[in-house]
């Protein structure tokens, strides 16, 4: 299904917007949001014409809640592959995971708590085991009109997905635009990996920058757009930045890249 003629739909979920693209034969869904929001896809796809058993594909950007929370229900329900990098379960492995794990949902949730979202559910299976393993520069299966980008540095598999006929370009977390603000994501663990991320992105000069915290961005100098970001990393953590950090180093994958000799 390369054709490159299809609908966004953003979808507003309970922490990040999700994005799903209408093409003639099918839908595909750049992550899941929170397991919470699966109703909210079914309900937007209900009230536009659409089916979610339509969906053909789920690429899936990283393990946080927010993203990657709903992709294992909306598989069982709609039998709907799903896609992520190749290392995407060692994130939540093993005791260390599983505590990561627990802790981000918490942090999640007082995201929405400070968005004055009620209280819903939030933890989800820390195992997604996905259908299809991504590698970088790899072509989404069925979707062959867009490609998969690693670019880690908020986590050790995060993926993005960039269409280069049209220059849409879905960055998940790497650029959050908080009431006009550009943004780092919360933790950057791997500051040199994300530098490194954002030289990658600025060199693709896509005009149309797919956020799931914000409005998209629409412009022609995305060089400049993540040159800025990427100077921010030089900038002093904050006390917020700093809590963050403390609480989102138990990953396995993680431990072992921050702390190796």
């Amino acid at each position: 299904m390369d054709s490159s003629s299809f609908t966004i739909h953003k979808i507003e979920g309970y922490i990040a917007n999700i994005y799903l693209f209408q093409y003639d034969n099918g839908l595909l869904l750049f992550d899941s949001g929170c397991i919470n929001d699966v109703r909210r896809i079914e309900e937007y796809c209900r009230r536009n014409g659409l089916s979610p058993s339509d969906i053909k594909l789920i690429a899936v950007s990283h393990m946080h809640p927010d993203h990657c929370g709903g992709a294992k229900v909306l598989r069982e329900k709609y039998n709907i592959p799903v896609a992520a990098h190749r290392d995407v379960d060692l994130w939540y492995s093993g005791i260390g995971g599983s505590l990561q794990h627990k802790f981000d949902c918490y942090m999640a949730r007082n995201v929405a708590r400070h968005n004055r979202r009620k209280c819903e559910k939030m933890l989800f299976d820390r195992v997604i085991k996905p259908d299809f393993l991504l590698d970088d520069g790899q072509r989404l299966p069925g979707f062959s009109d867009w490609q998969a980008m690693y670019v880690p540095g908020h986590t050790l598999h995060d993926l993005v997905f960039y269409h280069h006929e049209k220059r849409v370009l879905y960055l998940a977390d790497l650029i959050c635009n908080i009431k006009g603000k550009k943004l780092l994501p919360m933790p950057i663990l791997f500051p040199d990996k994300m530098a490194y991320s954002y030289d990658r992105l600025a060199a693709l000069h896509a005009s149309t920058l797919l956020l799931a915290h914000g409005n998209p961005i629409e412009s022609d100098d995305s060089p400049e757009i993540f040159a800025a970001m990427k100077a921010q990393l030089n900038r002093p953590p904050n006390n917020l930045m700093r809590r963050v950090y403390r609480i989102s180093v138990y990953s396995p994958e993680a431990r072992r890249e921050l702390f190796k000799t």
